[in-house]
């Protein structure tokens, strides 16, 4: 069975995981769409239904994370619509970021590991403030310190931050190491 790396095609956190999914020979789709910024040459534009079906997943998300979702710029809606296609088509999702609470993610990433939660998907999130990955635990119902590196399974979501640093950028090489 072929790998295939769902992401969104942003600068950071994206681009690596879609930099290291090609050179695994790994099938990459990066979400994109209609004047959507990235280097991505595996864009997959979404149409404006499919950003529609996104936004309306992102409001579920958003009863978990209570962020401002009125007023949003077009482009930023779009954003964080694609996120749920990432999500949406992944069987397990590995992020990097900041955790900011026992539930939840910090920026646009929030909103894609929300998503995966309320879809009950496999969630590990490398936390880059303490250099740790965690997994989303629905018994407790929250992140929990994940004492080994992570399996990357066959359909995945690779995402995360633009500010990634060189400990994210480790993990992340860490994960195609440890298939």
């Amino acid at each position: 069975m072929k790998y295939t790396c769902f992401t969104g095609g942003a600068k950071g956190s994206d681009i690596i995981f879609e930099m290291e999914s090609l050179k695994k020979g790994f099938e990459v789709v990066a979400y994109s769409f209609d004047g959507h910024s990235t280097k991505s040459r595996n864009r997959y534009i979404l149409n404006q239904n499919q950003l529609n079906e996104g936004f309306e997943h992102i409001k579920i998300a958003n009863t978990r994370l209570y962020r401002n979702l009125t007023n949003l710029e077009i482009y930023t809606k779009n954003l964080i619509s694609r996120d749920w296609f990432q999500v949406k088509n992944a069987d397990s999702i590995f992020a990097i970021g900041i955790i900011e609470n026992e539930t939840n993610v910090s920026s646009g990433t929030g909103y894609a590991v929300a998503c995966a939660i309320d879809n009950k998907k496999p969630v590990y999130v490398f936390d880059q403030t303490c250099n740790q990955w965690f997994y989303y635990d629905y018994e407790d119902d929250k992140f929990q310190i994940y004492e080994e590196i992570p399996k990357l399974t066959y359909k995945f979501a690779g995402i995360g931050t633009r500010l990634i640093n060189e400990e994210g950028i480790k993990a992340i090489k860490n994960l195609f190491a440890n298939i």
